[in-house]
C-alpha cells in the first residue's frame, strides 16, 4: 500500500529552467568592475569549463559541488581574480538568480494536483541541485504556494550526495515515517530517480510531460504524462 509520494523538482514539479545568460552576464559585469573584462566567448568558455567539472564530479562521485568549488574552475580558467566579498557576492547573485528573474514555473497541472495528494499521501521531495541550492528552490516553491505540502525536503547540496544514491531516499522515508514499499518516487530522469527508488524498494513512477524519456519505461512501475492522471495512477499502485 503506498502511504507516501516523493517528486523530483526539476522537470517533474518544474519546468527545466536553466538561466546561462544572465549568470553569464553577472560574471562579466563583476569582472568588468574589478578591472578585469573579459570577452563573451571567454565568459561562455569558462561556463562550459566549471559546467564539465560539476558533471565530473555528479558521475563520478554523485553529489552536487559547491558554488565556491564552480567559482574556482570559472575563475581558474579566466586567469582572473575577485576579492572575497566580490566572489561571495557574486556567488550569492549567481544562486539567486531565478528570485530576481524570471524563475522557473510549475509543471501545467502540479498547483492543482499537490494539494489533493497531500490530503492522502505524506509528500517528499528528492531534488539534485545545480547552481540553484536548496534554500533558493524552498523560496520559489515558497512563491508558488507549494511548500506547505511537502512534509520533507531533501537537496543534494544539503544532504551532501545525490541520486541515485540511497542516502537522500532514506533519509526522506525516514522523516515521513514510511517503510521503502509503502512510497512512491515520481521523477523524469531513468538514471537517478527510477534507478535510485528502484535501488531501495520504492515503486519508480516516470513523467514524460518535460524530459519525454520513453527510454525509462522498463525501469517504471508507472507512466503519466499528464498531472490529471497521477491520482489515478498511484491508486492503482496502492
Amino acid at each position: 500500500m503506498v502511504r507516501a509520494v516523493t517528486f523530483d523538482f526539476w522537470g517533474t514539479l518544474y519546468q527545466n529552467a536553466y538561466a546561462r545568460e544572465e549568470r553569464l552576464r553577472l560574471l562579466g559585469a563583476a569582472l568588468e568592475r574589478h578591472g578585469q573584462p573579459r570577452a563573451v566567448d571567454e565568459l561562455d568558455a569558462a561556463y562550459a569549463r566549471a559546467r564539465a567539472v560539476w558533471d565530473e564530479v555528479w558521475r563520478q562521485e554523485q553529489r552536487s559541488i559547491s558554488i565556491e568549488r564552480w567559482l574556482d574552475e570559472l575563475l581558474d580558467h579566466l586567469s582572473a581574480r575577485l576579492p572575497d566579498t566580490a566572489r561571495s557576492v557574486l556567488g550569492e547573485a549567481i544562486e539567486e538568480v531565478y528570485l530576481a528573474g524570471d524563475a522557473p514555473r510549475p509543471v501545467p497541472g502540479v498547483r492543482d494536483v499537490v494539494p489533493d495528494l497531500s490530503e492522502r499521501y505524506g509528500l517528499g521531495l528528492i531534488s539534485d541541485t545545480g547552481l540553484a541550492p536548496g534554500r533558493v528552490l524552498r523560496q520559489v516553491m515558497r512563491r508558488d504556494g507549494l511548500l506547505p505540502y511537502f512534509e520533507v525536503l531533501t537537496f543534494s547540496d544539503e544532504l551532501g550526495t545525490a541520486k541515485p544514491q540511497p542516502e537522500p531516499f532514506h533519509r526522506t522515508l525516514d522523516v515521513l515515517n514510511v517503510m521503502p514499499g509503502e512510497a512512491a518516487h515520481v521523477g523524469d530522469l531513468p538514471e537517478t530517480d527510477l534507478l535510485g527508488a528502484r535501488r531501495v524498494g520504492m515503486k519508480a513512477v516516470l513523467f514524460l510531460g518535460v524530459s519525454h524519456r520513453e527510454d525509462g519505461r522498463d525501469l517504471a512501475d508507472g507512466v503519466f504524462e499528464h498531472y490529471g492522471e497521477l491520482r489515478g495512477l498511484l491508486e492503482r499502485l496502492r
